[in-house]
């Protein structure tokens, strides 16, 4: 598997420009407050070695963060998939973090589900090492317009915490160029153009690449059927094996089945797929807990396993995603003077990620439940599914989506009993299904632009994946 993700802000501002007098009055800093800030930031200095403990509840910030923005990201035709790294967004916006002041920065750290945790820069960027000794590779850079007066803090504390190198803005080539190396090829010609007003612009690139302990065989990958909703099905190349060890449950509460394949390595590849006639994806997110979950799997176990063999693209601007999560003011009128004593302003949050499987592998809650592991045979991956990409360790979801469907450009067909997919299987069934129909590439891009007070410059950046239908816009729609 190998997934990718390019987080891109860009930071524009005009010489002399003023406050916008629609804005309200400037925000003034509380000394006391400031002075508080700045004796926490003496006590998180200096190198030291941060506890399994601090890592997950680091982790279980970047995944509240992501399954919000999952929450909050609609579904569409032209888009069924949404694919996302949790990882590269916290780093960019912990990065804008470091230059936001008052209001702004409270609204950041509240986003990012820090606001309440000490040292946050801190452990986060801590993070970093330790995913070097992972299968993930993390690349940041940070591109300054000569000329344009940035403050040194900033500089400094962002090559300190995130080690994001600065260096001068010159070409759209020579960012393009940095891109396509830091996803190792996979991200080519990331820009078409860089506007002139664009004075700063911060880059994350995620890459991963893994490789399942156990592997499927390509020989038998055959087609299979893909559940669209109850209605509609689409055809896809199914791998399988008929003797996959697996951590497998089924969780009550969720009312879906949940799988951790294994990675070489600290990292594992985790599902969630609601069961027949149950709930549906956009009302099994908001109650996923992925520390929970880990605690509640059991031993592994083999079994009969079908999982497509997909490559899924996406890309989405993520500006509205971002208001209803409450960051509305980052497009407006936010205080970046920890960046430049020049107004600034963020014009664009950009995403965009490809996701691939194949037989080698992937390049790329207060509530108590009582679930119960039934004997099930069969683990069938034929239905909507959650996934995550996490790193066990600290239990950071590395890469998270949903995906609705893995054939987008196949047409839809109609669907056959959904219910034989999944659930618990006699052996004399699953026999049935060996006779009857006897590693992954993933790439994740962001990306998001800030402007100085003007106007807003959005774009998008990613490949479209092609039109397909699912049944989650509906439902998408109803609760909302």
């Amino acid at each position: 598997m190998k997934l990718y993700l390019l987080l891109f802000l860009h930071c524009l501002c005009s010489l002399g420009l003023t406050e916008d007098p629609s804005s309200g009055p400037p925000d003034v800093s509380d000394p006391s407050e400031q002075e508080e800030m700045e004796r926490s930031d003496q006590s998180c200095s200096g190198p030291r070695i941060f506890s399994p403990e601090e890592r997950r509840v680091v982790g279980g910030t970047i995944e509240r963060l992501g399954l919000q923005l999952l929450e909050n990201l609609p579904f569409d035709p032209q888009q069924p998939n949404i694919i996302l790294s949790p990882l590269s967004i916290a780093l960019a916006l912990a990065q804008l973090t470091l230059g936001a002041r008052n209001e702004t920065e409270k609204l950041l750290l509240e986003s990012l589900h820090a606001h309440s945790l000490p040292c946050y820069h801190h452990v986060l960027g801590g993070l970093l090492p330790h995913f070097r000794n992972t299968s993930l590779d993390v690349a940041t850079r940070m591109y300054l317009r000569p000329g344009f007066d940035v403050k040194l803090s900033f500089v400094e504390e962002s090559l300190a915490r995130y080690q994001s190198q600065p260096v001068p803005l010159v070409s759209v080539e020579e960012v393009n160029q940095w891109v396509e190396n830091a996803t190792n090829g996979h991200i080519p010609n990331f820009l078409e153009s860089i506007p002139h007003d664009v004075v700063l612009m911060l880059l994350n690139a995620v890459y991963f690449k893994g490789e399942w302990q156990t592997r499927f065989d390509p020989q038998a990958t055959s087609k299979g059927v893909f559940y669209l909703d109850n209605q509609n099905s689409v055809s896809v190349d199914m791998m399988k094996s008929a003797q996959y060890p697996l951590r497998l449950l089924e969780d009550t509460e969720l009312e879906s089945q949940i799988a951790s394949f294994p990675f070489k390595g600290n990292t594992s590849f985790l599902i969630v797929m609601p069961l027949p006639g149950g709930r549906n994806v956009s009302s099994v997110l908001p109650k996923i807990n992925i520390s929970d979950i880990y605690g509640r799997l059991p031993q592994e176990t083999s079994m009969q396993v079908n999982l497509p063999k997909v490559k899924l693209q996406y890309r989405k601007e993520l500006e509205e995603a971002l208001i209803s999560m409450g960051l509305g003011s980052l497009f407006s009128g936010p205080n970046l003077s920890g960046i430049s004593d020049h107004p600034l302003k963020v014009s664009s949050v950009r995403h965009a990620s490809t996701v691939e499987l194949s037989e080698e592998g992937v390049e790329a809650s207060a509530t108590t439940v009582i679930t119960s592991m039934r004997s099930i045979s069969l683990f069938s991956v034929n239905s909507p599914f959650i996934f995550a990409l996490v790193d066990d360790a600290s239990l950071t979801p590395l890469f998270m989506g949903i995906v609705t469907n893995p054939a987008p450009d196949n047409n839809p067909m109609p669907s056959d009993d959904p219910h034989v997919g999944n659930g618990t299987l006699s052996d004399q069934s699953v026999t049935e299904n060996v006779e009857r129909d006897m590693y992954t590439d993933n790439s994740n891009r962001s990306c998001s632009e800030i402007m100085p007070g003007g106007g807003s410059n959005l774009q998008s950046c990613s490949t479209p994946t092609g039109d397909s239908g699912n049944g989650l816009e509906k439902s998408n729609r109803k609760k909302k």
